[in-house]
C-alpha cells in the first residue's frame, strides 16, 4: 500500500517537474509571466487599483509604480482583511492568516489564499519527483512529517478571518486525505494536545507503531534532538502502553481526542514483539528503515543539526530542506546538487545585492559567490516584498540559480528559529525595567548553553540590588518575550528555557568594549545593541575585577 500511494503521489508531480525543467531554460521568462498572472488576476483589488495594475506592461514600470514593501506597510490592509473586506490585496478571498514574528512587532499575520497554497506546491512537487527519482526505495515505506502543537492565537487585527496553521501536508498536494494518511506516521490530530511532553510522548507512540518508517521531516533539527531524548527516557512507559494498546502521555489529555487516538494507532503482533526484543536502544534498530531526515542544515541551523547527527543518527542520510518562509517557498533540495535551487515556479523574485539600499536585479541575473536580500510577490498579495532573508549563490541547476541561507538581515538572534529582533527585544527590555521602576547602566540580552540548555540572559548594572527580585524580573520579562509567536513556540518546544537576569559589575561596558574590539571589531564602530546573537557572554561580563 506504501508504494501505491506514494507512487499515485510521485505521478502527481510530475507536472511541477516538468514546468521546473521548462522554467531554468529560460528564467527570466518563467519570472515574467508568474509577475504579469499575478498583476492581471489582482488589478482590480484596492492594492491594484492604488498601484494601477492595469497599466502594467513590463517588470520596468511594475518596478516604478511599486515601492519595496515591508511588513509595516500591509498593516492597514491586514486590519481590513481581518474585519472581512473583501479585494484588498487579491482578488481570492483570504482563507487563513498565519502567525509570523516581526522586526518592529511580535507578531506578523500573514493572509494565505489557494493561489498561494499553489505557490507551495509549484515547489514542493519537483522536490518530491526528485526525491522519489532518486530514492525510489523510499516509496515503499511510511513517512512522519512535521505535525506540530497548535498553540491559542487571537490577534486584534483578524475579527472574521481565522488565525492558524494549516497542516504541513496540505501543502504536499496530489493526494486525498484519505490517501496521505495511509503513509503518514502520525495523524494529524496529535497537533491538538497543547501540553508540549504528552504531544512529544503521543508523536513517539505512533512512530514506534512504524516499522516501515523511513523519511522524517522536521523544521529545525533541536525539534527531532528533543524528541528522541524524551523517547530515551520514556522507552518504559512507551512500551507499557504499546503492550497495553493504551495512551498514557505525562500530562492526560482530552479523553474523546483520546479515543480517537487509541482508534488509530495500529501496532501488529509482530512490531510489539519487536519493540519487547530490543535490546540496544538507539535509532537505527527501533526502526531500521529509517534512511532519511529533511531539515533545515544551513544558517544558525549548522551546528544543531551537527550535534543530532552525532547523537542520534550516525549513518542516516540528511536531506536540507531549503529555504521556506512563512510568505513562501524560496528554495527546494535536489539530490544532484549539494546546494537547494530557488524555487522559480513559485513567485516573482528579486534579490537586492549586498551593499544595495534598494536597488534590485531578477533570478536571471544573479552572480556567483554574492549574496543578496531576497525581496518576494506573491499570490497572497504581498509586492515586492522584503523577507530579510540573506542567501549566497552556490551554483546554477541550467539558469537557476542555486544557493545557501545565510541568515536574517537586520540584527536578528535566530537559533532555534526564534527570530528575535534587537528592535522587538530593546522595546521588551525597556518596559519590563520601567514598569518594575528600575533603572541600568548596562543591558545586554545574550543567548547562552548550560548544562545542554539553551536560555536568553538579560545582564544588567542595577546600583540598588537588594529590593530586586530577580526570578520575578526574569519571569516578566520572558512572558514580554513570548507576545513574538517563534519565541513563545521554542519555548513550548523546550529548545530555550525561560529567561533569567544576571547582575554585572561597573566594569561591564568596558568588558564588553575589549571584547567586541579583541574580535577585530574597531573601537569606533563598536555599537552597545541591547541583543547579541553571540554566546560565551556570561564569562566575559562576570569576570573578576
Amino acid at each position: 500500500m506504501n508504494y501505491f500511494v506514494n507512487l499515485i503521489w510521485k505521478l502527481s508531480c510530475v507536472r511541477h517537474w516538468r514546468k521546473y525543467q521548462l522554467a531554468k531554460t529560460d528564467v527570466f521568462q518563467a519570472q515574467q509571466n508568474i509577475l504579469f498572472n499575478i498583476i492581471r488576476q489582482n488589478e482590480n483589488t484596492r492594492f491594484g487599483k492604488d498601484h494601477s495594475f492595469s497599466s502594467i506592461d513590463s517588470i520596468d514600470k511594475f518596478f516604478i509604480q511599486v515601492p519595496i514593501s515591508e511588513y509595516d506597510d500591509y498593516i492597514n490592509d491586514i486590519k481590513d482583511i481581518g474585519s472581512g473586506h473583501d479585494s484588498i490585496l487579491t482578488k481570492e478571498t483570504v482563507n487563513l492568516f498565519e502567525p509570523t514574528s516581526g522586526s518592529t512587532s511580535a507578531t506578523k499575520l500573514i493572509p494565505y489564499t489557494k493561489g498561494l497554497k499553489k505557490d507551495f506546491q509549484r515547489g514542493i512537487g519537483p522536490w518530491i519527483f526528485d526525491l522519489f527519482s532518486n530514492r525510489p526505495d523510499l516509496m515503499s515505506g511510511s513517512a512522519y512529517w512535521s505535525v506540530s502543537p497548535v498553540p491559542d492565537i487571537s490577534h486584534p487585527n483578524s475579527k472574521k478571518v481565522p488565525v492558524g496553521f494549516e497542516h504541513d501536508t496540505n501543502y504536499l498536494g496530489g493526494l486525498t486525505h484519505g490517501l496521505l494518511s495511509r503513509i503518514m506516521a502520525v495523524p494529524n490530530e496529535v497537533k491538538l494536545i497543547k501540553d508540549i511532553e504528552s504531544f512529544r510522548y503521543v508523536t513517539l507512540l505512533f512512530l514506534l507503531a512504524r516499522t516501515d518508517l523511513k523519511i522524517i521531516s522536521v523544521w529545525h533539527p533541536t525539534f527531532l534532538t528533543l524528541l528522541f531524548d524524551q523517547l530515551m527516557d520514556d522507552f518504559s512507559a512507551l512500551l507499557t502502553d504499546i503492550n497495553n494498546h493504551d495512551i498514557n502521555p505525562p500530562k492526560p489529555i482530552d479523553l474523546t481526542l483520546k479515543k480517537r487516538l487509541i482508534q488509530q494507532l495500529k501496532i501488529s503482533p509482530d512490531r510489539i514483539h519487536e519493540l519487547n526484543q530490543l535490546e540496544d536502544l538507539n535509532i537505527g534498530s527501533i526502526w531500521p528503515a529509517l534512511s532519511l531526515v529533511s531539515c533545515w542544515s544551513d544558517g544558525p541551523s549548522t551546528l544543531f543539526l551537527k550535534s543530532l547527527k552525532q547523537k542520534y543518527l550516525h549513518q542516516i542520510e540528511i536531506q536540507g530542506k531549503g529555504l521556506i518562509a512563512t510568505e513562501g517557498l524560496i528554495s527546494f533540495p535536489l539530490f544532484n546538487y549539494e546546494w537547494p535551487a530557488l524555487s522559480i515556479n513559485s513567485h516573482f523574485f528579486e534579490f537586492i545585492p549586498d551593499g544595495s539600499p534598494s536597488e534590485t536585479v531578477l533570478a536571471h541575473e544573479l552572480e556567483l559567490n554574492k549574496q543578496y536580500e531576497v525581496v518576494l510577490t506573491t499570490s497572497g498579495g504581498l509586492y515586492r516584498y522584503k523577507l530579510r532573508d540573506i542567501i549566497e549563490v552556490m551554483g546554477f541547476d541550467e539558469g537557476v540559480p542555486l544557493f545557501r541561507f545565510v541568515g536574517k538581515a537586520g540584527y536578528i538572534s535566530d537559533l532555534f528559529g526564534e527570530k528575535l529582533s534587537d528592535g522587538f527585544v530593546s522595546d521588551v527590555v525597556n518596559q519590563v525595567l520601567q514598569e518594575s521602576g528600575l533603572s541600568s547602566h548596562f543591558c545586554l540580552v545574550a543567548p547562552e548553553q548550560t548544562n545542554g540548555t539553551y536560555r536568553y540572559f538579560l545582564y544588567l548594572n542595577i546600583q540598588d540590588q537588594d529590593s530586586i527580585n530577580l526570578k520575578l524580573l526574569g519571569d516578566r520579562l520572558d512572558l514580554q518575550l513570548r507576545k513574538n509567536y517563534h519565541y513563545d513556540y521554542c519555548r513550548q518546544l523546550g529548545q530555550l528555557k525561560g529567561t533569567k537576569i544576571k547582575m554585572v559589575s561597573d566594569r561591564a561596558m568596558k568588558y564588553f568594549v575589549e571584547a567586541k574590539h579583541q574580535k577585530g571589531t574597531k573601537l569606533g564602530d563598536i555599537k552597545t545593541k541591547i541583543l547579541t546573537k553571540s554566546m560565551g557572554w556570561s564569562d566575559i561580563l562576570l569576570k573578576g575585577p
